[in-house]
């Protein structure tokens, strides 16, 4: 493997590109190799970039453990491996889907020029020959019996055939909205082939290859009715579409700007800074350095003058779902794998100690609106929370049905189902964001559909061996339509959905547009995790057995105090049936 020279990481075998990190932290070595399948140095660079990018956020990470933690760094870089595999996948994707329909407008017009006039105004014998395109010897692919027939017409003829075909093409639009799977699987290859890219066609990539077109196909064939009809403004609307349908838009929304130095470049100067005139002393030192990598896991590094009062607040709100560092299994965790725990509430936080972040934060943004350095003009940090010590909120029945009603009316499928199931189940957002269409199952001993809460697939992990379990859906579930969703779906339940702090981000804006407070009277933080902690005080309250609701939710048996020597998990669903049945929400 050779090395491409003024490329760090970018390297050339067998005239195809690869991507090689080799991370060395406590004389252990850790690598990534990847192929960039192309063979286009220009179409290399642009993939290149992309991974370097997450190699910067990785060598950010490794920092936060320590020299025992080897296995953590193990399963860190090789999630940022499986990361970085599903970013070349959909890179290759949507640049391929993107310059396919980058030409079809113009194609669409050029139809529009060429077929004006009716097929039936042409003679008989075009008609003829194209019919006589399905006939003959089978070995020979349609599109060369094409190229044949046109090159055994004068220029003339060439001439009239080609309009004749375009006339032929948009009546066919008109009249049939039907996709060609058969003709879409042929664009994927020639794309595939024309973009020197390889993809297996059992892969996966190629069938959201496949889909992307299909999907982009139905558009386009709109558009060259459109362009046909000479509707402008319709004509503008399918090409927004076209454009915005794979996740390309050519014209994305202008980001603020700013000459400020970044956050990451401003926070030496500050630490420097306390250092050298507040004689700040090592162990303060250390508990600096804590906050920083927590900060670099959690906010975009982006210039110190744009960040805002709720960039703030995302970032404390999170905090308070935290573990206390000094017990285990955190005191073992890397940074990102606390974020990703899922706490109980007696192992969280203590809420003065996220005040001490924000105090933290204070303390660099007042540095950088300092009179003698001037990023800023004005703190983000002005934001009011309570850090008095506080516990998990439940939602009542007024609020959740706030939520459904919200929920019902989502454009993206993803928010809706992720609220239903929330609510209905009771499961940990993580459990929820990695569902597979094959863990939706069906129970024929009950003739009931369930959640199969499992590790079997690799890009699934459960937080302990009692969260793999079965869930009863709830009848609600099945009426709202979650088991034709699920059927929808390719693989994923909630494709693009790649980890839970999108769901965490998102329903923190949605409770603030819905006006539910985060924080109720009686000063119990409310988050999407409080839906689990309500589903459990409604079905407690139900009577429900509390080894049932176990069960469910996926706690240890003794976490209510029943020993777990003499109560055993059930394997069959209709053993845990009255915990869903007891569930009951009022409208």
């Amino acid at each position: 493997m050779k090395s491409v020279h003024g490329f760090e990481h970018l390297y050339l075998r067998n005239h195809t590109y690869y991507f090689r990190f080799v991370l060395r932290r406590h004389r252990i070595k850790y690598q990534i190799t990847l192929s960039l399948h192309c063979k286009d140095f220009n179409q290399a660079v642009v993939s290149w970039r992309k991974l370097c990018i997450e190699v910067s956020r990785l060598k950010k990470l490794v920092l936060a453990f320590q020299k025992h933690e080897t296995e953590a760094i193990s399963r860190l870089v090789n999630g940022f491996k499986i990361n970085m595999q599903e970013q070349l996948k959909m890179h290759h994707i949507n640049s391929l889907v993107a310059e396919l329909e980058q030409s079809y407008n113009d194609n669409a017009h050029m139809l529009k020029v060429l077929g004006s006039n009716c097929p039936m105004d042409f003679p008989d014998s075009f008609h003829h020959a194209l019919a006589s395109l399905s006939e003959g010897d089978s070995s020979i692919s349609s599109d060369q019996k094409l190229v044949e027939l046109v090159d055994s017409l004068s220029n003339i003829e060439k001439s009239a055939f080609m309009q004749y075909l375009a006339s032929v093409l948009i009546r066919f639009t008109e009249a049939d909205q039907e996709i060609n799977e058969r003709g879409l699987l042929l664009t994927a290859k020639t794309a595939l082939a024309n973009n020197n890219v390889t993809a297996d066609e059992n892969s996966l990539e190629f069938k959201v290859l496949l889909s992307k077109l299909k999907s982009s196909s139905q558009i386009q064939n709109s558009l060259i009715e459109t362009v046909a009809s000479e509707d402008a403004v319709r004509e503008r609307e399918l090409n927004q579409l076209v454009q915005t349908a794979n996740g390309v838009v050519t014209t994305p929304d202008a980001k603020p700007t700013s000459n400020a130095p970044l956050f990451s470049e401003v926070y030496p100067e500050f630490l420097q800074h306390k250092i050298e005139k507040e004689k700040l002393d090592d162990k303060t030192q250390k508990d600096y350095a804590r906050k920083y990598l927590l900060w670099q896991a959690l906010v975009e590094d982006k210039p110190i003058d744009l960040y805002t009062p709720k960039d703030i607040g995302c970032f404390i709100d999170r905090c308070f779902e935290l573990p206390k560092m000094n017990i285990r299994p955190y005191s073992r965790m890397s940074w990102p794998e606390r974020i990703e725990a899922d706490v109980p509430d007696e192992d969280m936080i203590a809420p003065k100690s996220v005040g001490h972040f924000y105090k933290w934060l204070q303390g660099v943004f007042a540095y950088a609106k300092s009179d003698t350095i001037g990023y800023i003009s004005a703190s983000p940090c002005s934001i009011k929370r309570e850090y008095k010590s506080r516990i998990r909120g439940v939602f009542d029945d007024s609020e959740l049905q706030v939520f459904l009603k919200a929920a019902d009316s989502e454009k993206q499928l993803w928010r809706k189902w992720m609220v239903y199931l929330g609510i209905y189940t009771g499961a940990r957002r993580g459990e929820l964001v990695q569902l597979r269409k094959e863990d939706v199952k069906f129970d024929t001993a009950t003739k009931r559909h369930y959640l199969l809460i499992t590790d079997v697939h690799e890009s699934q992990k459960l937080k302990t061996e009692n969260a793999k379990r079965k869930i009863p859906l709830h009848m609600d579930l099945i009426n709202a339509g979650f088991i034709e969703y699920v059927e929808s779906c390719k693989e994923r339940v909630f494709e693009g959905v790649n980890n839970r702090e999108v769901v965490t981000a998102w329903f923190a804006r949605q409770m603030r547009n819905l006006e539910v407070d985060s924080i109720n009277e009686l000063g119990h933080i409310r988050t999407f995790h409080s839906f689990r902690h309500t589903f459990i005080t409604k079905v407690m309250n139900a009577g429900v057995q509390v080894n049932l609701v176990q069960q469910v939710v996926g706690h240890e048996i003794s976490s209510f105090g029943i020993t777990g020597n003499y109560t055993h998990k059930s394997t069959e669903l209709k053993h845990v049936l009255p915990v869903m049945d007891g569930l009951d929400i009022d409208s």
